[in-house]
């Protein structure tokens, strides 16, 4: 099996099959068109590869297939993950990664059992993750612990390997959720399955208490070996000292960068993009301020992008601007002012000295 990486519009031309619901009222799936990679990187928000919308109370299968693998006693996928526009009832789940040991057949015919799948499921109001691994004896094995997934895109990486021989037992399941390695499975009688063909997307078991959307991309997928994240900005590389920290608020939908497919790290912020920072830092991707009607500064006027941004800093008490009925908008933020700008959105009491 040649090392597979289907990134946004290329999905069905790397020989990924759609496979969507033909019923009236279904789920479906949606291929995005996608935005050229950057210095080698894809991007997997913005215009993100698939997008599935799960039409509830409906439960019919929607996804993509991968027949790439063939008698596979290896198997490693690795993909992205963003449940932001799913809505679960406390009990809910679905398959949104399956990778099976029948015959490969014409979706969507399934063929085999699940040798692998990865499970999506809501308990106390958050979404988790989970992986079952199918038995000889026809049984299937859970990890240990469900693993947290926060809202914004998760990445998501799976290596399955069959036991080496009948009794060795030695067959073992290994799972990273953003690049950390999580409780996989050792010890496992799985020595007769094999992985033959693989699907993405609302694959199987969705509850009728499910709807909304969710997005997937960057698949990729090969016998050994880690794959690991991907670095989305071109002038942000895995070695870079502050690359966890823009990964992460990336993945969180906190910024698309500065354009070009670049972040511009070593750039400073101006006093109206922290407005935005701040705010979608603390209520989150798709929190939108109240219009402008009236502007708070004489140099933030109501037609600026960053009016409502800035306003809502005011009213909230965070900012009084930076003097003479001004914002100062196009100024860089200091350090030091960071440090008040972030002590006020998050309540962070000030240290004071003594008398």
């Amino acid at each position: 099996m040649a090392n597979l990486r289907v990134r946004r519009s290329f999905l069905v031309a790397l020989g990924l099959s759609l496979a969507v619901s033909s019923a009236l009222v279904a789920g479906t799936l949606t291929v995005r068109p996608g935005l050229p990679s950057n210095g080698g990187s894809a991007r997997y928000s913005g215009t993100h590869g698939l997008e599935v919308n799960v039409a509830s109370p409906d439960r019919t299968p929607a996804f993509v297939q991968s027949s790439h693998p063939s008698a596979e006693t290896s198997y490693r996928v690795r993909f992205y993950l963003n449940l932001r526009g799913l809505t679960m009832t406390d009990g809910d789940e679905l398959d949104v990664f399956d990778a099976y040991d029948g015959a490969d057949p014409a979706p969507p015919t399934i063929a085999g059992n699940p040798a692998l799948r990865v499970v999506v499921r809501q308990v106390s109001g958050a979404f988790q993750l989970s992986a079952f691994v199918r038995l000889n004896n026809g049984s299937e094995t859970q990890i240990p612990a469900t693993v947290p997934l926060p809202r914004g895109w998760r990445e998501v990486e799976v290596s399955w390997v069959r036991s080496s021989a009948a009794g060795a037992n030695d067959g073992h399941l290994d799972l990273w959720v953003d690049g950390v390695a999580q409780t996989g499975l050792t010890g496992l009688a799985n020595d007769t399955e094999v992985v033959n063909y693989a699907r993405l997307g609302a694959v199987s078991g969705v509850d009728a208490g499910t709807s909304g959307t969710f997005k997937l991309d960057d698949f990729a997928s090969q016998r050994t070996g880690y794959i690991g994240l991907l670095s989305v900005f071109a002038d942000v590389p895995s070695t870079y000292v502050f690359w966890p920290w823009i990964q992460g608020i990336y993945a969180a939908e906190l910024t698309s960068g500065c354009g070009s497919g670049n972040y511009c790290p070593t750039a400073s912020v101006l006093r109206q993009e922290m407005s935005v920072f701040l705010l979608l830092a603390k209520e989150g991707f798709g929190y939108s301020p109240a219009p402008c009607v009236t502007p708070k500064f004489n140099d933030v006027p109501c037609s600026s992008p960053f009016a409502v941004w800035v306003n809502e800093l005011a009213n909230r008490g965070i900012t009084g601007g930076c003097g003479g009925g001004n914002y100062c908008p196009n100024d860089p933020v200091t350090r030091g002012q960071m440090a008040v700008f972030l002590s006020g959105m998050f309540n962070i009491p000030p240290q004071r000295q003594g008398p």
